[in-house]
């Protein structure tokens, strides 16, 4: 399908948001502020960011070609390598942007493994860190929608062929697996897990303010299978000439800051503590925001072709190896 206008802006208004509450909740503004129903759908501007970014990936499933059993392997291995090779270039970067953060500007070694050398290897490098109990980990607390967003890919080849089948009950069920997944682990938590009596205590004060320890409601995917799924049964039922409806002036600019949008959700967090360094040296709130913003985008460009160089190189090893297997 030819590129979506329509898309590429909800997918800027998404990064959008999320910037907007992660820097409002920074500078304790109300920006930042968590609304909705506490322990089953309580979020800041920045969950709502994120639930269109799933709807977004549900879009995009929806339009995609159907896979095959047979091409199931083909189809992850592409879904990695769509989100894996940029995260893992921003692992190095989150992890400087935490070492900043935590210390090294005040001249102190901060503790580059606080969970384990293991542990924090590990959780880095799969992004799966949310199973472990440790949300999105130290260097980059929204690295948990890595885990998300691939097990939704997991199961998008069968949600496609359910809402392309049966789409009313299937979206219906998809709505209701995740209500009540979402009521569930707001109340108790992730089911098969033992808790101690003070974990027991921390997650009733936690259900006072509106989410559970972990945010299980965030990355458990059965608490997502709605919004993803909705945004198939969209692509599934609407015309393909509804995602090329809109005409907008510098259509350019537009395509560049979608393609953007997720190198820049990679790689912003770590380095949030930016704004308030830059206010330190007596500039306004704005104009620090303003500067920051500007880093990050240039960040997540240099992050963009770097990624693009790397699996050219993979692609033209590729190409040689073949030529040569041939001769």
């Amino acid at each position: 399908m030819e590129r979506s206008l329509v898309l590429d802006s909800l997918r800027i208004l998404a990064i959008a948001l999320v910037l907007i509450a992660h820097t409002g909740q920074l500078l304790g503004h109300e920006s930042g502020a968590f609304f909705g129903w506490k322990n089953i759908y309580f979020v800041s501007l920045g969950g709502v960011g994120v639930t269109l970014f799933l709807v977004l990936s549900g879009v995009l499933a929806g339009l995609a070609r159907p896979v095959p059993l047979k091409g199931y392997a083909a189809y992850l291995f592409k879904k990695i390598q769509r989100i894996y090779p940029l995260y893992w270039i921003s692992i190095p970067l989150a992890m400087f942007g935490y070492s900043l953060s935590d210390g090294l500007l005040q001249g102190d070694m901060p503790d580059l493994f606080p969970n384990g050398v293991a542990v924090d290897l590990a959780g880095s490098l799969t992004g799966f860190y949310a199973w472990w109990g440790l949300w999105g980990g130290p260097y980059n607390p929204p690295s948990w929608y890595i885990s998300l967003i691939m097990s939704l890919y997991m199961l998008a080849p069968a949600l496609v062929y359910l809402l392309n089948r049966w789409p009313l009950m299937t979206l219906l069920i998809l709505f209701c697996v995740s209500l009540a997944s979402r009521w569930y682990v707001g109340q108790w938590g992730l089911p098969f897990l033992d808790i101690s009596v003070l974990q027991q205590v921390e997650g009733w004060l936690y259900r006072q303010y509106g989410f559970m320890p972990g945010r299980p409601g965030d990355w458990f995917p059965p608490c997502r299978l709605f919004e993803f799924g909705l945004g198939i049964y969209l692509a599934l039922k609407l015309p393909h000439t509804a995602w090329q409806s809109l005409k907008l002036p510098l259509t350019g600019l537009v395509r560049k800051l979608s393609d953007l949008s997720f190198p820049l959700f990679l790689v912003h967090y770590p380095f949030l503590f930016l704004v308030e360094t830059f206010r330190d040296t007596g500039i306004t709130a704005s104009l620090a925001i303003s500067l920051y913003l500007g880093l990050m985008l240039l960040l997540a460009e240099c992050c963009s072709r770097l990624e693009r160089w790397l699996l050219g190189q993979v692609r033209k090893r590729k190409r040689i190896q073949t030529v040569h297997a041939e001769t």
